[in-house]
């Protein structure tokens, strides 16, 4: 049952991350943006089919035959963490880029903070990722 469990959750993580990802960049805030130069459409666009693969892969990982389904989901949650976990810090690591993709000058913000709605999304597939990591690799009992 845990196995299964977590299977459900991370293939939930992966592909929603991945169709999320086109259907929110592939728009006029980020790929179809006539601002951005042509070449970093090409590597957003790269970057959404890199994802789709991996994810893919991931699924199938997830679900084949295998007598250690614990390695899939532990490979799962890492494709999902090795996405997500970027949108926190890689702004520090490259100055001048920014995760609000929206006007520069109508940030967001909820109870007087910076709030980024896709931070929050990144750290909803995280969270899920890890649990279902977790449940997978047996260290929450739930009946097999």
């Amino acid at each position: 049952m845990r196995i299964k469990l977590a299977r459900f959750i991370l293939t939930a993580v992966l592909v929603g991350g991945a169709v999320a990802s086109f259907v929110l960049d592939w728009s006029a805030n980020h790929l179809l943006n006539p601002a951005w130069h042509g070449h970093a459409k090409f590597h957003g666009a790269l970057l959404l089919f890199l994802l789709a693969g991996v994810s893919l892969t991931g699924v199938w990982l997830l679900w084949r035959d295998s007598k250690e389904p614990e390695v899939a989901i532990t490979v799962a949650a890492l494709i999902s963490a090795s996405f997500w976990t970027p949108l926190f810090y890689v702004t520090t690591l490259l100055p001048g880029s920014t995760a609000w993709a929206g006007d520069p000058n109508a940030v967001p913000h909820l109870g007087g903070h910076v709030f980024l709605p896709n931070l929050v999304v990144a750290a909803g597939f995280l969270v899920a990722a890890v649990a279902a990591w977790w449940v997978g690799r047996g260290a929450l009992k739930i009946e097999d």
